[in-house]
């Protein structure tokens, strides 16, 4: 099961996140340490998302195919 966060997320590496959420996780790749610190305190799941897709190893494949189990009919790949 997805989170809130990691729908987000993956909505927006297809292309289909509304504006406010595209600026937001362009934002954070492009922060800094301090600054995504900053973000973090009021979306701080969103950024253990993109933290978490930035650096942990295994993570975007498992949440590709959590995301395909959940949503069959729209497909996301790796």
């Amino acid at each position: 099961m997805l989170t809130n966060e990691e729908y987000e997320f993956c909505m927006h590496k297809k292309g289909m996140s509304g504006s406010f959420m595209e600026s937001l996780i362009q934002t954070m790749y492009l922060a800094d340490t301090d600054n995504l610190h900053l973000i973090g305190k009021g979306y701080p799941k969103l950024v253990e998302v993109v933290l978490r897709y930035r650096s942990e190893r295994g993570y975007w494949r498992d949440l590709v195919a959590r995301w395909n189990k959940q949503y069959p009919h729209s497909p996301l790949t790796a």
